[in-house]
């Protein structure tokens, strides 16, 4: 019964960790290089995490980059992709243009807001890779293991109600 307890108090932060707000959003407001872009997360009701996936994907290229190759790095469906970059574009975001020699390629290309956004994005995954990584150096291989057959186990046993 012990062992029920203690994932019952695990379970419990777990969601109070999620009803006490987005520290994503406040780390992003709080490390943002721009005032213009503080003030856009301010005033954002929400960015979906794929949204933010795309923006930072579309940092990796210095100019352009065509819609076909976002595709095909994204594993979101074409459908999809193409909503959240409408999303995007109309958050002003995200540039959509055609070349001038093909009018059916659609390229996709950043504003300085999208571009910091994307940049924020990838920095809050390093800075949670660095910290989840100094708190898996106090635990081997097995524990780490065990501890993710435990959890795939208690995930397994809710998808069987």
């Amino acid at each position: 019964m012990e062992k029920y307890k203690q994932i019952e108090q695990l379970k419990q932060q777990l969601r109070k960790t999620r009803e006490n707000g987005d520290f994503e959003r406040e780390w992003f407001i709080k490390h943002a290089p721009s005032q213009t872009t503080r003030q856009f997360i301010q005033n954002q009701k929400h960015v979906t995490h794929s949204e933010l996936q795309i923006l930072s994907e579309l940092t990796y290229n210095d100019t352009a980059t065509p819609f076909k190759k976002l595709q095909s790095m994204s594993p979101l469906s074409q459908g999809m992709l193409s909503r959240y970059v409408n999303r995007l574009t109309a958050q002003t975001l995200v540039e959509k243009y055609h070349p001038i020699d093909n009018k059916k390629e659609i390229f996709l290309r950043l504003t300085k807001i999208g571009y910091e956004l994307g940049m924020l994005h990838l920095a809050l995954h390093q800075t949670i890779r660095i910290q989840e990584e100094r708190i898996l150096s106090d635990y081997s291989d097995d524990d780490v293991t065990n501890l993710v057959q435990l959890a795939t186990k208690l995930l397994d046993a809710r998808q069987t109600l």
